[in-house]
């Protein structure tokens, strides 16, 4: 091509035909312009086509970690707003209400509300994305959605974690008096029979004594605030999620 322009530019120089040739060099000038802004065109169509793609590829990866997530937020709220209504019968037995509940309810519900939920929280995706550096692919709203809801999640895990009775002294006591694991270990492990010390084991007729006893409140007043924390954060872990994947949802990306 490049020879054949050369070719017809000589002939017009040979022939004196300078007007001809400028119009003609005008010409060959406008021609390899719109050869290059089409070449140009096609580029970022091509880039905006592997951004597009890219973009799918992020979105998908973070819908399926916050879906992954909102089951498990979804299943725990379940499982601690039922621990919660358990100690707060607790709560009123303890305050000196009366109660029609029968022993092995009580414990059972000692039992209940000490047990911890195990959740498998993952962040990993949304971790890599960001520091890969692709968070750039996604608009304002979608940034702004996600770091709202990393934001929650860091300070819900700071939250329980200040507030988890779990493993602390409080816990271990009320967990020995009620015999938490005497109930929770052949569950957990398989074993039959788990040493108890008779001293401390509160017999049927000791149980109501214990659970009235201002320390014994104090200690489920502190595991009654610590699920209504954990049920408050997933609440609102919950409605960060949907309001995300809402977001997600309102553009396609196949």
């Amino acid at each position: 091509m490049i020879q054949l322009f050369r070719k017809i530019r000589q002939k017009l120089l040979q022939q004196n035909k300078i007007g001809s040739y400028l119009k003609y060099a005008i010409g060959e000038i406008f021609l390899v312009v719109i050869g290059i802004l089409i070449a140009l065109q096609v580029n970022t169509w091509n880039l905006q086509r592997i951004e597009i793609q890219e973009k799918s590829k992020l979105i998908k990866l973070l819908q399926e970690e916050l879906k992954e997530n909102l089951k498990e937020f979804e299943s725990k709220q379940k499982y601690m707003e039922n621990s919660r209504k358990k100690n707060l019968i607790l709560l009123e037995i303890s305050s000196g209400e009366s109660t029609s509940e029968s022993i092995d309810s009580i414990r059972s519900y000692a039992v209940q509300t000490l047990a911890a939920f195990a959740s498998n929280i993952n962040s990993s995706r949304l971790t890599a994305s960001k520091e890969s550096g692709k968070f750039s692919l996604l608009n304002e709203e979608e940034t702004k959605a996600l770091a709202e809801y990393e934001t929650a999640l860091n300070n819900y895990k700071e939250a329980i974690s200040k507030s988890f009775i779990f493993f602390t002294e409080d816990g271990n006591e009320l967990m020995i008096r009620f015999g938490f694991f005497k109930v929770i270990h052949p569950a957990l492990f398989n074993e039959e029979n788990f040493p108890e010390h008779n001293q401390l084991v509160l017999s049927d007729s000791e149980l109501f004594s214990y659970l009235r006893q201002p320390e014994t409140y104090r200690t489920l007043h502190k595991n009654y605030l610590s699920q209504s924390v954990d049920i408050l954060w997933l609440r609102e872990l919950i409605h960060l999620i949907n309001g995300t994947l809402e977001i997600f949802e309102r553009e396609s990306y196949d």
